[in-house]
């Protein structure tokens, strides 16, 4: 279930969203929907990264957020499109592919460049195999997700 004040607790000042995943892995591509749906703003700045969030830490950091948060599918044994905030040490405990380790890497970096604060949120998916579409209640977690995000930065904001 998704937290809304924890949320807005994340997204009090300058924020980025790193979206994570491979759209063609089934409800691995609930990141590159949620990154479609958010409305960037002078205090939010979406990163779409896809699998390899690795290639966007100069664009991360150049951002000066204040929090960061990254949003992936992620294996927590919880029904279907459960929404929830990860701590840090709870990343390689889950079911996140073979990004886990690099994740932690990712947020390492981001806090000693910018001294942001780092979240990790995990849609619980179906299926992350390949080949597969998103699922409905993946897909309908993601738009909640995305929906909250927007509601939390002020609703409007320029598509950058």
């Amino acid at each position: 279930m998704l937290d809304r004040d924890l949320l807005t607790h994340m997204l009090a000042g300058r924020a980025a969203i790193v979206c994570v995943g491979n759209e063609w892995r089934g409800d691995e591509g609930v990141g590159h929907l949620i990154a479609g749906l958010l409305k960037p703003s002078e205090r939010l700045s979406v990163v779409d990264c896809g699998e390899t969030p690795e290639n966007y830490l100069g664009v991360i950091a150049s951002l000066k957020p204040e929090a960061v948060i990254v949003i992936s599918a992620v294996g927590f044994g919880a029904a279907p499109g459960d929404i929830r905030v990860l701590k840090r040490r709870e990343v390689g405990e889950f079911e996140l592919s073979t990004l886990a380790p690099r994740l932690l890497i990712f947020t390492d970096y981001i806090e000693a460049q910018t001294g942001a604060a780092t979240f990790f949120v995990g849609i619980q998916p179906v299926t992350l195999e390949f080949g597969s579409p998103l699922g409905p209640a993946v897909a309908e977690a993601g738009r909640t997700l995305a929906r909250a995000i927007n509601e939390a930065m002020g609703g409007e904001g320029p598509r950058r």
